[in-house]
């Protein structure tokens, strides 16, 4: 890594989380960078097949349509 590179890896750790180690903050930045391309891939799904889109909700819903409530029949409150 070039010394420009940790410099600014290191920055980042102190401005934006916290002064995490440079190695939490690259695991951060390749989390949200896995994040946003799996919300790329759904919009693109969505854009590109618009009746897989409609079936995978219409799925989702008749599937959570059979959850059960989560309640706590031992709770007080």
């Amino acid at each position: 890594m070039s010394e420009e590179t940790r410099q600014r890896v290191q920055r980042l750790a102190r401005e934006e989380f916290g002064g995490a180690s440079a190695d939490e903050t690259i695991r951060r930045l390749l989390d949200e960078h896995w994040e946003a391309a799996a919300l790329m891939a759904v919009e693109r799904y969505r854009a590109e097949d618009p009746q897989g889109w409609n079936d995978y909700l219409a799925n989702a819903d008749e599937l959570s349509a059979a959850d059960a409530p989560i309640t706590d029949e031992w709770s007080t409150s």
